[in-house]
């Protein structure tokens, strides 16, 4: 510690957390090593120890969040016997618990080459989890990748309503009786 009471050095992965609150925080575009440097409290030459460039440090925000929300969840849920009670906990999940700014963030970036790359992984990987619930439940591989669509464009689409309209999300009671109605019509034969 200096005699200011700052961290005289810093990890990579307290760079890449600091990069991904950044992310959270203020979007892609605005994510500099100064920014995430005055998160750390640090001074930003300490960051080139670790990383090359701002690029390099966005690259492994990007898989850090892929890794923590996308493969962890998806390993987290498929382990759940009833698929019926996966589908619920996953719905609960990302409409009580997760905060989806990182997500909505990307959305708005999908123009940079590395975020549209780990937001198509991580569709894709979302999607494949959700097709497996839906033809454990009993629905034919066909009809359970329509409703994995339909229940990933809902939670994308309720994600952006949190981060930008968030007077209708307020309440945890109405958020459940949003996610019975989501639940109850992706189930509906």
């Amino acid at each position: 510690m200096t005699p200011a009471g700052r961290p005289t050095e810093t990890t990579p992965d307290a760079w890449v957390d600091a990069a991904l609150m950044e992310i959270a925080d203020r979007g892609v575009p605005t994510l500099s090593v100064q920014a995430v440097a005055r998160r750390l409290g640090v001074t930003k030459g300490g960051f080139y120890h670790h990383f090359t460039d701002r690029r390099q440090l966005l690259q492994a925000a990007l898989a850090r969040w892929e890794q923590r929300f996308v493969a962890d969840l998806a390993e987290r849920f498929d382990t759940r016997a009833d698929a019926r009670q996966r589908l619920r906990e996953l719905l609960v999940h990302a409409g009580l618990e997760l905060e989806p700014t990182v997500v909505v963030q990307l959305m708005a970036a999908a123009d940079d080459p590395d975020v549209a790359t780990t937001l198509s992984s991580a569709a894709e990987s979302r999607l494949a989890l959700l097709t497996h619930i839906f033809t454990d439940v009993g629905f034919t591989p066909s009809v359970a990748r329509t409703r994995a669509v339909i229940a990933y464009s809902t939670y994308l689409g309720l994600a952006d309503l949190r981060r930008h309209a968030p007077a209708e999300l307020t309440s945890r009671e109405r958020m459940r009786e949003y996610l019975d109605e989501i639940e109850e019509g992706l189930l509906r034969p």
